[in-house]
């Protein structure tokens, strides 16, 4: 039923759910008032954590633009670091001299993105990481550079094939899989900290610290120390130049983790590579240190949670439905002392020892999604995840309203439709989305020639660019009326229940 009444002890809860008229079942709003109560009564952190995004642009790219609005987003809700994963196997998303990758050699594609003619990946140039860091500093959002290795190195390979010759790029390789570089070869050693240097002067003063990957790569427990004497050589390196190394968990293991540099900093984010292999999964947790044993052993951590806190854009009309579902999530199930996916059991004792978290946005099936799609629709997930890493220091309530807002305001005022992921012809229904409807890439429609059909019933309202125009025509389809609107050669037929604002 609709609440005409207020029952729950939350008053603010109440006068949402009335004002949006949902039909939310009054359980509910009571579990969610007393996990809400429950969140914030703990004790006051002496200071701010850490929190922000981590932003796959290497394997699906993001404009200059697009980043920045992200910047804002970390910004203006109290985040304080945007990671740019810019290298893995299917891209090195900057440009780099070493690589052979110059902006003076590129050409421009649609959309305006620099574009290595051979390779065919985008990549910004030094200019636009200028500009991006100008911003991030005007905005106080620190920029961490994620240089990925031993693993997800073809596309440096690949570039290094094109400059040096498939001989130089075969003496770096490692001897076990042509997708990792030699980490007990020294000149394999020197040509990352090469690399690593002109990162470092590409970000300049913009960081303070640095991310060498160490992800996904193959290793045994009895050559584990290879990689530990690997890791340390490019913290130290990084020492050198002032910055501190940050590394993914995946070749922390218990045995050899007394010789990592105990400065390194650690983004946690699964206990077990998330394999689908039971056994394999038993054998890596029995193996791996956990998030627990590393505080105990006063390493900085960040919790990277890849249940909770990872998100892969897929293309879909509706982009924000899997994201209105994980921040519904992040709020009512998840915590910062919550590291190892769902798994409340082996929560931190203290997660005040935490250093902070993070919302990471991969890049493996977003496809033709646009960035600024991506970016509107986990605009309030990342919101969540920032004010959620910083709850248990919330003594006046501020953060705990805003998560209230979010959760049932914002999400059922707003949603996004990505009018590229509709195929000709196709009919996308509202019925499950009581919401404000916004359609997003209108401009990109121009010069094509496409029928689109948009049905809902009398709650739907729905947010039109200038750029359509009401054409007068109506139509009757599957016992809907539909009035048309057209911009240039597209007709967007309009279910006549649903309210245009």
């Amino acid at each position: 039923m609709i609440f005409s009444s207020c029952k729950t002890p939350n008053h603010f809860l109440c006068a949402i759910f009335i004002g949006l008229g949902l039909n939310i079942p009054q359980t509910y709003a009571e579990t969610v008032t007393q996990q809400f109560q429950k969140a914030f009564s703990s004790a006051e952190v002496s200071e701010k954590k850490e929190s922000g995004l981590a932003l796959d642009i290497a394997r699906h790219f993001y404009s200059a633009e697009t980043i920045k609005n992200f910047i804002d987003t970390i910004h203006k809700n109290g985040g304080t670091f945007l990671h740019l994963h810019f290298s893995d196997h299917e891209n090195y998303a900057i440009e780099s001299t070493i690589l052979g990758q110059r902006a003076e050699n590129a050409r421009r594609d649609e959309n305006g993105f620099y574009v290595n003619p051979k390779t065919g990946k985008p990549f910004l140039t030094y200019e636009q990481l200028k500009d991006i860091m100008n911003y991030a500093k005007q905005k106080n959002v620190e920029l961490i550079p994620e240089l990925d290795s031993p693993n997800h190195m073809t596309a440096i390979f690949d570039l290094l094939a094109e400059k040096n010759g498939k001989d130089y790029v075969q003496k770096l390789r490692s001897k076990w899989t042509n997708e990792e570089i030699d980490i007990t070869n020294p000149d394999s050693i020197a040509f990352m900290t090469s690399l690593i240097e002109e990162v470092v002067w590409i970000f300049g003063n913009s960081t303070k610290h640095f991310h060498i990957g160490g992800d996904e790569f193959g290793y045994s427990e009895e050559n584990n120390h290879e990689f530990i004497n690997y890791a340390n050589k490019l913290s130290a390196f990084l020492k050198e130049k002032g910055l501190k190394t940050r590394i993914w968990n995946d070749g922390l293991i218990k045995s050899t983790i007394d010789q990592l540099d105990p400065n390194i900093q650690v983004t946690y984010w699964s206990y077990d590579g998330n394999t689908q292999n039971k056994q394999a999964a038993r054998q890596r947790r029995t193996m791996r240190i956990s998030m627990p044993e590393l505080i105990e052993r006063r390493f900085s951590v960040l919790n990277y949670n890849s249940y909770y806190l990872y998100f892969n854009p897929k293309e879909s009309p509706n982009i924000s439905k899997d994201s209105d579902f994980a921040m519904r999530d992040v709020i009512k199930n998840w915590d910062l002392s919550i590291w190892d996916e769902k798994n409340t059991q082996n929560k931190v004792a203290e997660p005040n020892k935490i250093s902070g978290s993070a919302l990471t946005i991969w890049g493996e099936h977003a496809g033709s999604l646009k960035g600024d799609s991506i970016h509107k629709a986990t605009e309030n997930l990342l919101k969540a995840i920032i004010y959620k890493t910083n709850a248990a220091g919330d003594s006046s309530g501020t953060i705990s309203r805003k998560l209230q807002q979010l959760d049932f305001a914002q999400i059922n005022a707003n949603s996004y439709i990505d009018l590229m992921q509709i195929k000709n012809n196709e009919s996308v229904t509202l019925e499950n989305y009581p919401q404000t409807v916004h359609l997003l890439q209108t401009n990109a429609l121009s010069g094509k020639k496409r029928v689109l059909w948009v049905s809902g019933s009398h709650v739907h309202k729905i947010r039109l660019e200038p750029q359509w125009q009401k054409t007068g025509l109506n139509e009757k389809r599957n016992g809907k009326s539909y009035t048309a609107y057209k911009y240039q050669d597209n007709i967007l037929w309009l279910d006549d229940n649903i309210t245009e604002q």
